[in-house]
């Protein structure tokens, strides 16, 4: 009998806990010729959420819990899941029930068929306002003319792995670690499930504004140097056109006399200038600084306790 560890980070969900494990556990029910394990992630909750996962552990040996020291991020439990993660596939999904559980058995099927990556593609969002499934949108154009379309469109963390992809993935030790990015780089064989998103069951989103942005930019300089390139772009073309100008203030002066004058046009120039070179400087900032987390390699996570795991 083939295995399956479905694998949830979980951060301050205790209102939605009860109604997860028991349609995961209705989902596994479903998948017939399966063994599964459910590897959840409690990763620096303040309220109950570890109180109620070893309660349920109690109840069911498959459930398996992992609690981090602290909190390191969706991607930080996704990692820390995976290393302790030995099916033969594994299914990635978050807490708040926008993930389905009943697409499991759909995720298996492809499985079956031999696709070594199973995503979950959005066709539609519910319960998100206007200008976040605009700024979701515009992030995926973004980022696939960066990367030359390495990413699905409309493709969150919920998709099912092989042990070949999890095992290639946790050989991976880059500090920045953006998952969606590091399973579509490896290339294997994939597919994606179209579904609706539902509203969170309960509770509130975890992720403000400046937490998406900075997953967006992580997915960003992790995956392209393309930025880099644009700013050597933008400074020969600053310098050429300076240049052009510079040909026709001589020419002005040498055929007609003319001196440019004004103090307005100097101080707007050299304002978008040091702009455009504050601009420059930061994108070289962003680089240095995942240069700089690499080179201290720490850890991705920090386990304090485990229940059900060797």
């Amino acid at each position: 009998m083939k295995t399956v560890d479905v694998i949830v980070p979980v951060y301050n969900e205790e209102e939605v806990l009860p109604e997860l494990i028991s349609r995961l556990k209705a989902a596994a029910d479903k998948a017939k010729g399966y063994d599964f394990s459910f590897i959840l992630v409690e990763n620096g909750s303040g309220d109950r959420s570890y109180d109620i996962l070893t309660a349920a552990r109690r109840e069911d040996k498959r459930i398996k819990v992992i609690r981090l020291s602290r909190n390191f991020g969706c991607d930080g439990a996704i990692t820390a899941g995976l290393r302790y993660s030995k099916g033969n596939a594994a299914i990635i999904m978050n807490a708040d029930l926008q993930d389905p559980p009943e697409m499991i058995p759909d995720f298996l099927k492809k499985y079956d068929d031999g696709y070594q990556i199973v995503y979950g593609v959005i066709k539609k969002r519910h319960g998100e306002s206007f200008i976040r499934k605009s700024l979701s949108s515009l992030f995926y154009i973004i980022i696939n003319f960066l990367t030359k379309g390495l990413f699905p469109r409309n493709v969150s963390d919920f998709r099912l792995i092989s042990d070949k992809v999890r095992n290639t993935v946790n050989s991976m030790n880059e500090t920045n670690r953006y998952m969606r990015g590091i399973v579509a780089w490896t290339g294997y064989r994939h597919i994606g499930i179209e579904f609706e998103r539902p509203a969170r069951f309960a509770g509130r989103s975890k992720s403000g504004f400046m937490d998406i942005f900075k997953v967006a930019a992580n997915g960003i300089f992790s995956f392209s140097y393309l930025p880099l390139r644009l700013t050597t772009i933008l400074g020969i073309v600053i310098s050429a056109g300076s240049f052009a100008l510079l040909i026709v203030f001589l020419g002005m002066y040498l055929f007609y006399g003319r001196v440019v004058a004004g103090h307005t046009s100097t101080i707007t120039i050299m304002l978008f200038l040091f702009g455009v070179l504050f601009f420059i400087l930061g994108i070289i900032g962003e680089y240095l600084g995942r240069i700089y987390e690499e080179v201290k390699a720490r850890p991705h996570f920090i386990v304090s306790e485990e229940i059900g795991l060797d």
